[in-house]
């Protein structure tokens, strides 16, 4: 951890250091964390662990649409022809179930 007043004297030094030990740097302000200094590769390889996180949550969302797609089938195949489907497609935009 490091104040704003002591980067400005010794940035070089905490550069080194987060190099070094691959450990991030807390900067404060004010007694707050404002900013945190991450080496480069630490920071690359976390970005990848959230464009992975974010693929991972994208399948999941998807698989769940087409189960809902698929339930809506069964329920209007299960009620034959149905004359007005306009409810039912409004109860599964709305999340309920019948």
């Amino acid at each position: 951890m490091a104040n704003v007043t002591e980067v400005r004297q010794n940035v070089s030094m905490i550069i080194s250091r987060v190099v070094e030990t691959r450990e991030p740097a807390v900067i404060l302000q004010r007694s707050k964390p404002v900013v945190y200094v991450v080496e480069a590769s630490a920071y690359e390889e976390l970005l990848k662990k959230v464009e992975a996180a974010d693929r991972l949550l994208r399948v999941e969302e998807t698989k769940n649409a087409l189960q809902d797609l698929a339930d809506l089938r069964k329920r209007m195949a299960s009620k034959g022809k149905q004359q007005d489907s306009v409810p039912l497609i409004r109860d599964l935009r709305e999340g309920k179930s019948r």
